[in-house]
């Protein structure tokens, strides 16, 4: 990834289109997202953790280990 930064809703819409590919299997291409950019554009939306969680339709604990970035 470039150094460029996102916005909370460019890294959503990503994270988005991730998870869709990875639901209907697709091979996955690799993003580098910093973990403090996952808790960022979470923190600018006012969501919790689950509830950006289920926007996402991905697991709360997948969301943690973006934010940790231990995934």
């Amino acid at each position: 990834m470039s150094n460029e930064t996102l916005s909370a809703e460019e890294l959503g819409n990503k994270l988005l289109q991730s998870v869709k590919e990875m639901k209907e299997g697709k091979a996955a291409r690799v993003s580098r997202v910093e973990p403090n950019e996952v808790a960022e554009a979470r923190s600018k939306t006012g969501l919790t953790q689950l509830e950006f969680a289920e926007v996402l339709h991905i697991s709360p604990r997948t969301l943690q280990e973006w934010e940790q970035g231990r995934r």
